[in-house]
């Protein structure tokens, strides 16, 4: 597939995180997990969806409906995004919805629920955080490299730019300074483009809503940005953490200030301390998945990963994810209902399509 953290700020930079809502749109997941144990043989699966408002729990729907599924067995981890502009049908309403309207009206539990409907899923647990906290999340683990075109890298700076054209007009009520507004444009500027170019947080939120070409080729970016964030977030733990087990014994050299844990003997101590390098993901988020859960699949995925590092593979690489954007219909010609155009789908096939590339067996 081709393609720090801001707390407790003061005064200007404070005010760039909040006006940052004007310079770039939104993106939000939200995670969920089959109804399988998560120390079962199963995949564990995750629901993403996107909010375009400021609340964790609720508010304006955004782009990004997406289904992580995840096998800490053998280490895969498995993509399949939704288009938006998919047509479900949502109980209480005469006529199809848009697949973001359950988020509109109840959060991620009727999402949950109303995707689950359509589609014969049986999801049950969630996480959901608004765009600037997944931006924070991005900016937390350093940031992503992703593969950005030129005209990526001109669209998104003419986002950047007619954000910024908008909140010129601010400047004469008084509300803005033009050295603010400045100073937002030229943070979020991306000058460069091409193989593994660095994206901060909002540069990284912007890049996945860009839809200039496509709804479906946005979907596509989406799916970058989510697996740029999983990459990341092992490399950062990577620089941490030095694993190894009673078979391979104790890693030679010099550690750089690693700590060392032994995967066949984890004490709490281990535990809290691999915890704590993933908490941003939850402590910036509303959920509610078991934290005896978030043990079971940090522990094995961390021993899976440690395993295939030593043959060189990394199971967070972007370039190692399978993904794939549904509905089948998404690069059809649009449906029109009520006014709205949208993708009327084959439900029946479509959850066919969801089984067989997120639960097949793995060769």
């Amino acid at each position: 597939m081709n393609r720090t953290s801001i707390h407790n700020l003061h005064s200007i930079r404070g005010l760039i995180k909040l006006i940052a809502i004007a310079l770039v749109l939104c993106f939000l997941p939200s995670f969920a997990v089959a109804e399988e144990s998560a120390v079962s043989d199963s995949w564990v699966d995750f629901l993403l969806i996107c909010n375009e408002g400021m609340n964790n729990d609720k508010g304006n729907a955004g782009n990004t409906l997406m289904v992580v599924s995840m096998n800490p067995e053998s280490g895969k981890i498995r993509l399949l995004m939704f288009t938006w502009d998919t047509f479900i049908d949502y109980e209480g309403y005469d006529v199809p919805q848009m697949l973001d309207m359950p988020y509109r009206n109840n959060g991620p539990e009727e999402a949950m629920k109303v995707f689950n409907y359509n589609f014969g899923t049986n999801i049950k647990y969630f996480l959901s955080l608004n765009y600037l906290n997944l931006a924070e999340m991005i900016d937390d683990y350093g940031g992503i490299d992703v593969d950005v075109s030129r005209a990526e890298r001109n669209a998104l700076n003419g986002m950047v730019g007619s954000k910024k054209n908008q909140l010129i007009a601010n400047v004469g009520s008084g509300l803005l300074a033009q050295a603010v507004i400045d100073m937002l444009a030229e943070e979020y500027y991306l000058t460069e483009f091409g193989p593994d170019t660095h994206l901060n947080g909002l540069q990284a939120v912007g890049f996945g809503w860009l839809q200039y070409d496509s709804v479906y080729n946005c979907c596509e970016r989406e799916v970058e940005v989510i697996a740029g964030l999983f990459k990341s977030c092992g490399a950062t733990i990577s620089k941490k953490i030095a694993f190894y087990t009673n078979e391979t014994g104790v890693p030679e050299g010099d550690l750089n200030g690693q700590r060392l844990i032994n995967l066949d003997d984890v004490t709490e101590e281990d535990y809290a301390f691999i915890r704590e390098q993933i908490d941003p993901i939850f402590r910036k988020s509303y959920n509610n998945l078991p934290e005896e859960d978030i043990r079971s699949i940090s522990l094995a995925l961390a021993r899976v990963a440690y395993e295939a590092s030593k043959q060189g593979v990394n199971i967070f690489d972007s370039q190692s994810l399978d993904y794939m954007v549904l509905p089948l219909e998404a690069t059809q010609e649009y449906d029109i209902i009520a006014g709205a155009k949208g993708h009327i789908v084959d439900k029946e096939a479509n959850s066919a399509a969801i089984a067989e590339f997120l639960f097949k067996e793995d060769n």
